[in-house]
């Protein structure tokens, strides 16, 4: 048996989208959760890779970019801000070890996940906390399903939001109802409700968090493409390695269809 640890944040908005010219709702038109899983066994060595990957390939930031002179494990590189359009048509060296970031996590038995809508344009049907909430337990459902049908077990690890006690009970409650639900709904591979943690102190939550950056500019482009024509580039370098890597079920759905349970809106 194969005990899995999925490692997630946010990507998109969870807030409400019209389009990328409205004057107020221009978010991103998705929202969901994205990151990696990885088998117990390889965590620790994984996050070394990780760890000496940041400090190589983002060795200047590092350096000048770092005004409270934290430690290379503790410093941050968000990636929104590093998966910008310019940065991966300019540097050839963080194309490639991206390319060997995704093939490492396919290599050690791991995969990229994520799940998410494409939501509605229509401000007033729109509820971001309801959105949230679903798609963390499409989420769960899917990750779910995943290990149920190879007879592994997983934790999920969520990125800490610094939201107050409010948004991890909020949390905690979803994860655990889909834990003891009804029996045709259970998730029986879940074995702890989510755990919060601090990206600073953890290079998976780091690596998750770069996962975010790719996806959420993947998705932008394919839900409306004629609106983020320029990131062609995130589809031309990522979209086939990024499909190579992700576990079975991962993908969007649209907030129509969102009611429907995460094993039949794949």
């Amino acid at each position: 048996m194969t005990h899995y640890v999925a490692y997630l944040d946010e990507f998109g908005h969870v807030g409400q989208y019209v389009s990328r010219n409205h004057p107020k709702y221009k978010t991103h038109p998705a929202f969901g959760f994205a990151g990696l899983i990885l088998p117990a066994t390889e965590i620790r060595e994984f996050a070394i890779y990780f760890y000496k990957t940041k400090c190589q390939l983002l060795a200047y930031d590092l350096a000048n970019d770092n005004p409270r002179n934290l430690p290379a494990y503790q410093w941050e590189k968000k990636g929104s801000q590093l998966y910008t359009l310019r940065n991966v048509t300019k540097y050839e060296q963080l194309r490639r070890s991206t390319f060997r970031l995704l093939n490492h996590i396919e290599k050690i038995g791991g995969y990229v996940f994520y799940t998410g809508e494409h939501k509605t344009t229509d401000p007033n049907a729109h509820n971001s906390t309801e959105t949230f909430k679903r798609q963390l337990l499409q989420s769960v459902r899917k990750i779910d399903r995943f290990c149920a049908q190879n007879g592994s077990t997983f934790m999920l690890m969520l990125d800490e939001q610094r939201a107050g006690n409010e948004w991890r009970e909020t949390n905690v409650e979803v994860c655990t109802l889909a834990m003891f639900e009804d029996a045709s709904e259970k998730c029986r591979s879940l074995i702890e409700p989510p755990i919060q943690a601090e990206s600073h102190l953890f290079q998976t939550i780091q690596c998750a968090d770069w996962i975010c950056g790719l996806i959420g500019r993947l998705t932008a482009l394919s839900l409306a493409s004629d609106e983020y024509s320029e990131l062609e580039p995130f589809d031309r370098y990522f979209a086939d390695r990024i499909t190579k890597v992700s576990m079975p079920g991962s993908g969007l759905e649209h907030q129509k269809s969102a009611e429907i349970p995460a094993e039949l809106a794949e």
